[in-house]
């Protein structure tokens, strides 16, 4: 619950430069995003963004600790991309909408000639 009010205080000291008076200074909701920005819907209804940067000062305002940034992705050697541009080739064809011929194994051959065989109305 400690989190909550934490980023509650952090939402509404965001927000408080954007609020107009007389309505409040409590966000209508807040959520953190994952590079450590911070998206706040201030008293009005409007849909204030944060960077990281402008949430770290305002965390520095209010003595909490600092969000860090998040670690980055590792990047790819050359070589590898060659080896998986390689391996991926073009896509395989599929044989959706096209005619297949399915022949039978020899024990089965007797199903062929009974389909083959007229059938005769009388």
């Amino acid at each position: 619950m400690a989190a909550a009010s934490n980023e509650q205080r952090l939402a509404s000291h965001l927000a408080a430069p954007f609020t107009q008076p007389g309505r409040g200074r409590q966000p209508l909701s807040y959520r953190l995003l994952p590079e450590g920005g911070m998206v706040v819907i201030s008293a009005d209804g409007r849909k204030l963004w944060f960077t990281l940067d402008e949430v770290n000062a305002a965390r520095a305002a209010l003595k909490m600790p600092q969000a860090s940034p998040p670690p980055k992705p590792p990047e790819h050697k050359e070589e590898d991309r060659k080896l998986n541009s390689a391996l991926s080739g073009p896509l395989p064809r599929t044989r959706d909408g096209q005619s297949e011929m399915i022949v039978l194994p020899p024990d089965l051959k007797h199903l062929e000639e009974k389909i083959n065989v007229k059938i005769r109305r009388p």
